[in-house]
């Protein structure tokens, strides 16, 4: 990390302008330096308080610099100096000539901290355990799961100052860390420390040709992938033996594609065409595993060939001043041309996912009377999947219409109403195979992202404007899904979502704005618990204790509001901004059963609570210095079932507490000190 940003201020020191240059009066230099201090209290106390930052206790720095010339521009900055979320760009371009962009940042990923483990040589990719058997949890090792992040590179765009464009682009993404694997088999479940070691080098490469009457863009990527780490080897604590988890491979990524657009068409109409092209490759050998390999296995070694093909076309135009209308299609294709993995006797075969989907339709939006826009539209899409017995294919059909009216100065409404009817024919080879054996079960098993459903859904919007400095809006969605030809699944899902926000300006003294929001979510599904020998059929009531069906409905409600404040206490000298937000995450899970046993409610199902306060104050110390005060406090409560009363080891199990710390109360003050130029 520390060569790659190296590289990059020796790059931002070789750009700068000549001593000659910066003297020059057409020049125009400005800029800032801003240093100063953050302190943290609660933070140690969960990964979850500083996610994707650096809130430690550290100085911190902040710096910009332009330099502005009537044809050339260059901006250097850096935010966050030092820390784990630090970030630097350097922008420059010569105008209607060529720009160029250098990068450089690092983003933290916490996961989990002081998660716990029996294991040694964490962070390697061999786990071994210390004698026979995990010793006490009193003596497991402490570690934290988190992945660190660097990004760097550049792009370089060129035209000619003429039609013609070209652009190129390089980039380099870095990850270290460690991350929580769920592993095991029958015998036993191991939650362990996987190794992150990862490296992908992505570059970009574009041109093209663009006038105000048409314009056409060829493009191409290529990225590549790469992990130090192939398999993670680790013993078994049940079995004694040394198990292989296979990590993610070495992939190759390409994509080709094509963007045309001609304007200035007959009826005020433009026209584009997109098409692109992809291929991702891997390669596995089980050889490189050196381990027992199963018996009746047709190949060693796996290759990884997904390729896909999209094609896009669209025709907007406004044959009268009244009437804007589009037609437009979309095709994409997956084909998965990978090994396909068999044993002898079948079983446990690979089944490799393919699809073919087909979208069309069109819009039509005319103005009506009375300030009045009446919209709808149409759309069929086709989707054809190969491996996908429950969903082998589905033909959907939307239709929608809208409704919006500003015909008071002080208020625009908007009504929306769609409906989608979704038909799916599932393929099941059943031939020859037993009402009583587990596998006929499966045609009874629809999953809702590709089962027939109904769907209806409704918006309604109102923003109000009583006051040139007072705003306000109003929404409400209604969505449903109904899901009546399934029998094992789910059957319906229900949503509503109501939000209120406005915003108001008192002069130049205050800003005040705020929202606040109400949603609630339901979703009903059947099961069925089939018991070997019993009839594998949950339509007929066989009469066995051990055979039954059950549903479950779970359901959800959030609420979140929030508030913001500016103030300007001294005018154009000091000024405080407020803000302050809580969300709550209410959920439940209640099940009906026709065993001979009743099924628990679930009352901790997802639930949190979130209470976010912020405060900063800004004091202008003269007209180049400035003064900035800043405190955060955030407190977060979680409650689910599977993390009450945690168990590090429950039977035929060994976790490590990934996730486990979820509840935190932190304070975060900080205090800058800027200088402008």
């Amino acid at each position: 990390m520390k060569i790659q940003l190296f590289w990059f201020i020796a790059a931002a020191l070789l750009i700068l302008p000549a001593e000659k240059g910066l003297a020059d009066d057409s020049v125009k230099v400005s800029g800032s330096l801003e240093v100063g201090a953050q302190v943290a209290d609660g933070v140690e106390e969960s990964a979850k308080s500083q996610e994707y930052e650096d809130l430690d206790d550290a100085p911190i720095g902040n710096f910009s610099l332009d330099y502005d010339t009537e044809s050339y521009f260059l901006g250097i900055e850096g935010t966050r100096v030092g820390l784990d979320d630090q970030q630097y760009q350097i922008e420059g371009r010569s105008y209607g000539k060529f720009k160029y962009s250098l990068f450089y940042d690092e983003i933290p990923h916490n996961l989990s901290f002081d998660a716990q483990t029996f294991y040694s040589s964490v962070g390697s990719d061999t786990l071994t355990i210390e004698g026979s058997s995990p010793a006490n949890q009193a003596s497991w090792r402490t570690f934290d799961y988190h992945v660190d992040r660097q990004k760097f590179g550049g792009t370089f765009d060129l035209s000619f100052d003429s039609p013609f464009f070209f652009h190129v682009g390089v980039e380099r993404v870095e990850k270290d860390g460690l991350k929580p694997l769920g592993t095991g088999s029958f015998s036993g479940v191991v939650e362990l420390p996987e190794p992150v070691d990862y490296a992908t080098n992505n570059f970009t490469l574009a041109g093209g040709y663009r006038t105000d009457e048409m314009s056409i863009k060829l493009s191409g990527l290529y990225s590549s992938f790469s992990n130090d780490n192939t398999f993670l080897d680790w013993q078994n604590p049940f079995l004694g033996i040394t198990e292989h988890n296979s990590l993610p491979p070495d992939n190759d990524y390409m994509e080709l594609g094509v963007n045309m657009i001609w304007r200035q068409l007959p009826a005020l109409s433009t026209l584009s065409v997109a098409g692109s092209y992809s291929n991702l490759t891997s390669d596995f050998s089980q050889d490189q595993e050196g381990s027992l390999l199963p018996s009746g296995l047709n190949s060693t070694v796996f290759e990884g060939d997904i390729s896909t093909m999209s094609l896009s076309a669209a025709l907007a135009s406004r044959p009268t001043d009244d009437l804007d209308t589009r037609l437009f299609y979309k095709y994409f294709d997956r084909n998965n041309d990978s090994t396909v993995i068999e044993y002898d006797g079948g079983g446990n075969d690979t089944h490799l996912l393919e699809y073919t989907r087909h979208t069309l339709g069109f819009d039509a939006d005319y103005k009506l009377a009375g300030h009045t826009r009446l919209g709808g539209g149409y759309e069929y899409e086709n989707v054809d999947r190969r491996n996908r017995p429950d969903g082998d294919s589905n033909s959907d059909n939307l239709l929608y219409v809208e409704l919006k009216n500003t015909s008071l100065d002080y208020l625009t409404a908007r009504l929306k109403y769609s409906y989608l009817n979704r038909d799916t024919d599932a393929d099941h080879d059943l031939a020859g195979v037993s009402a009583f054996a587990s596998e006929y079960i499966v045609q009874f098993v629809q999953r809702y992202d590709v089962a027939s459903k109904q769907k209806h859904e409704i918006q309604v919007a109102v923003e109000l404007y009583p006051l040139d400095n007072l705003d306000f809006g109003v929404s409400y969605t209604y969505a449903d899904n109904n899901y009546d030809d399934v029998v094992l699944g789910r059957t319906d899902d229900t949503g509503h979502e109501f939000y209120l926000d406005f915003m108001w300006r008192a002069a130049r003294m205050l800003d005040l704005s705020g929202f606040a929001g109400y949603e609630n979510y339901q979703a009903d599904s059947n099961h069925y618990n089939y018991s070997p020998g019993q009839i594998a059929d949950p339509r007929v009531a066989d009469r066995s204790p051990s055979s039954f069906r059950w549903t479950q409905d779970i359901s959800e409600d959030f609420w979140i509001v929030g508030l913001n404040a500016g103030m300007s206490i001294i005018p154009d000298r000091l000024r405080l901004n407020l803000s302050c937000q809580y969300q709550k995450s209410d959920g439940k899970s209640d099940f009906t059963s026709e065993g001979s046993s009743a099924l628990l409610p679930i009352t901790q199902y997802d639930d949190y609570d979130i209470t976010t306060v912020s405060a900063k104050v800004d004091y202008t110390l003269t007209e180049r210095l400035g003064l900035g005060v800043g405190y955060i406090y955030e407190k977060s409560t979680y409650e689910d079932q599977q993390y009450l009363e945690y168990d590090y080891a429950p039977g035929g199990t060994y976790l490590s507490g990934a996730y486990a710390d979820h509840d935190y109360e932190v304070h975060v003050g900080y205090v800058t000190i800027k200088y402008s130029f």
